[in-house]
Order: structure tokens, then C-alpha cells, then sequence
């Protein structure tokens, strides 16, 4: 019988995490270009939201496994919690706005909060694990760069909403936070990629109390 490592198993829930969130980008896309114009019938939109759905829940049990080594403290742990269940809230919203029992907008604000959570702990995953030596140098400046740039194009886009509607300011600020947030977001499967193959190089999982600081002889 075949057994595999924790850790090899979690790099094919990374990998499938990245088909997932690169379908859900490219039906988003089409979304906007097939549905968004004619106002509907929104097919597409729905299947964008279903694919949402399922990559929360990927996201959520990644999230909970990755942090393991940097969980060292009552408020770590927390947060990592905080974010995995907000991850699942917003797959309920998304399965809920599916079938029609949840309006657009609330479920917009809901997804823009998990998103929000999701970065902060990109940033925070991805700083912390390369302090202790569990990530490359690579995989977490990529992992910072998604994070800071979701946080980046959230806050502009909220940040317009403050600008007198339709004005060249409010447009440029729109503009911009979509081109940054849509841009990252849309790389994001990438960094799930490398996250899957670090995972795989690493069949043996450590338990955070065996991990030291990075040495100095070791490599980015």
C-alpha cells in the first residue's frame, strides 16, 4: 500500500487550488465582456461565483496547514482561525448568491472582506515562514507581492467611493486599484503553483517547535 506525507498531499490541494482561482479568473473575464454588457443572463457570473466557492474552502484548509510553523503565538493562531473561517463565510455568500438567496451586494462585501483577511495573511504567511527558514526567499517576495498588491488595489477601489461619482479623479483611482488588485489577483494562481512544488520538495512535514531561524549559509 502507498502512503504519502501530509505535506504532498497539501501541495495537490495547492495545485488544484491553482486551477481553480486561474478557471475562476478567466470565467470572471468572460463574465464581463459576454454577461456585463447585456445585463444578464449571468451564467457565467454564477459559475464564477461557484468557482469562488470551492476555491475558499481550498484556500481555508491551506491556510490552516501553511501557518502551522509560524503559530507560536495565542495571536497567530487566532488570526490564522479568523481568516480560514472568514474564507468559508465567504464560500457560503458565493453558494448563497448562486442559487438567489443572497443580494449581489451584500455578497460583494463579504467577498471584498475575506479577500481583504486573505491578503493580510498573504503578507503575514509569507514574511513570517521565510523568517523561520520554511519558505524560499522566491516564493515568499511572490507571496508578499500578491498580498500587498490585493490590499493596495482593495483600498483604492473603496478609496473611490469616497471621490464625487464619475469625476476624472474618481475614475483614475477606480482605474487604478483595478488594474493593481485585478492584476495580482489574477496572478495569485501562480503563487499556489510554487507553493504546491515547495510543498512536494518537502515530503516531511516539521512540527513547529523542531524549526529554527534561517542559517546564514542558507540560500533565497
Amino acid at each position: 500500500m502507498i502512503t504519502t506525507t501530509p505535506n504532498v498531499r497539501m501541495s495537490w490541494l495547492a495545485f488544484a487550488t491553482a486551477g481553480v482561482t486561474l478557471l475562476e479568473g478567466a470565467f470572471l473575464i468572460a463574465t464581463f465582456v459576454a454577461e456585463v454588457p447585456t445585463n444578464g443572463p449571468y451564467n457565467l457570473g454564477r459559475t464564477t461565483s461557484a468557482l469562488s466557492a470551492l476555491a475558499n474552502v481550498m484556500i481555508a484548509a491551506l491556510v490552516i496547514y501553511v501557518s502551522r510553523p509560524a503559530e507560536r503565538e495565542l495571536g497567530s493562531r487566532a488570526f490564522v482561525r479568523v481568516v480560514a473561517a472568514a474564507s468559508i463565510i465567504g464560500a457560503a455568500s458565493s453558494i448563497l448568491l448562486v442559487f438567489g438567496l443572497l443580494a449581489f451586494e451584500i455578497s460583494t462585501v463579504i467577498s471584498a472582506t475575506v479577500l481583504l483577511l486573505q491578503a493580510a495573511w498573504m503578507l503575514w504567511a509569507n514574511t513570517r515562514l521565510y523568517e523561520l527558514g520554511v519558505f524560499s526567499r522566491l516564493l515568499s517576495r511572490c507571496g508578499q507581492l500578491v498580498g500587498g498588491g490585493l490590499w493596495l488595489g482593495l483600498l483604492l477601489v473603496g478609496a473611490s467611493a469616497l471621490l464625487p461619482y464619475l469625476t476624472l479623479p474618481q475614475v483614475i483611482v477606480l482605474g487604478i486599484g483595478l488594474f493593481i488588485g485585478g492584476g495580482v489577483w489574477l496572478a495569485w494562481p501562480f503563487w499556489f503553483v510554487m507553493l504546491g512544488l515547495h510543498l512536494l520538495s518537502q515530503p516531511a512535514a516539521v512540527p513547529p517547535r523542531h524549526r529554527g531561524r534561517r542559517k546564514a549559509t542558507s540560500t533565497g
